[in-house]
């Protein structure tokens, strides 16, 4: 059992109980598990992206999930697209 002076000073000597060190050995213990129970409740958070096409500006939005083929959109390199028209017509696609 270990005594550790009081955070508040106080006239009277501070003293130290077995309740003391008990209490925060259960404090401890119990504060790991809700900290994993709130991280498991986090939903995963998807952002809004927009694809423009570089040749005619065509422009679709989508979640960061969606795939740009699904929407009508080439993917030339990153943050760079084509609309399936305009790949047809540069011969991407």
């Amino acid at each position: 059992m270990s005594c550790r002076p009081s955070s508040q000073h106080f006239e009277s000597s501070s003293s130290c109980s077995s309740s003391d060190s008990d209490l925060s050995s259960s404090v401890a213990s119990a504060s790991a598990p809700s900290n994993f129970i709130m991280k498991t409740n986090q939903q995963p958070v998807a952002s809004i992206e927009v694809f423009r096409c570089m040749r005619c500006a065509r422009s679709v939005e989508a979640t960061s999930t969606d795939d740009a083929s699904s929407l009508g959109m080439v993917r030339i390199a990153h943050n760079l697209y084509y609309c399936e028209r305009c790949a047809k017509m540069v011969g991407y696609k």
